[in-house]
């Protein structure tokens, strides 16, 4: 083997060992093209540019998704009338149990399915459940990580502050 070669494997096994670095505020959303849970076509987080997106990633499994799920039920139809949409990613790996809590804690916003979860490793979560405020350009201005009641609030500031600025 060639040094070049070997210089070239080595840094080859550096670069994939080098740690994911989670979505910050200020970077670029990372892309993705979901199905959904129910029959309607797959959403792509590129469609939604110009919009303000909340990202929000939840498992059957996850004990605050079942306060959270709900109350942003509620703060989706606070800014009904808005560019606000919320994505929902479920990340059971049987569809059947997201289904299932779906069923239980329903919802009128977006939710859709990631059993693979590379849309979780791509953003990189740190805990669950996790959210990611984007704004109209599809740069992530919060992060969210674990869920109490009293973050609505919060998010209702910060999704307030995103929808006073201009489309682009």
């Amino acid at each position: 083997m060639s040094a070049i070669t070997r210089l070239a494997l080595a840094a080859a096994f550096i670069v994939a060992a080098a740690p994911v670095i989670a979505v910050e505020p200020g970077a670029p959303a990372p892309g993705f093209r979901l199905p959904t849970f129910d029959s309607a076509p797959p959403v792509s987080l590129a469609e939604l540019r110009g919009k303000v997106v909340f990202v929000d990633f939840w498992a059957s499994w996850c004990s605050p998704c079942r306060q959270s799920l709900p109350l942003y039920d509620k703060l989706r139809n606070d800014f009904a009338a808005t560019d606000f949409v919320i994505l929902a990613i479920g990340l059971d790996e049987d569809v059947a149990d997201a289904k299932a809590f779906l069923g239980e804690h329903p919802v009128k916003y977006t939710t859709l399915q990631n059993p693979q979860g590379d849309v979780a490793k791509a953003f990189d979560l740190k805990g669950m459940p996790s959210s990611y405020l984007i704004d109209r350009d599809g740069i992530v201005r919060a992060r969210h990580v674990g869920f109490e009641p009293k973050d609505i609030d919060v998010l209702k500031k910060e999704i307030t502050g995103l929808l006073g600025k201009p489309a682009p």
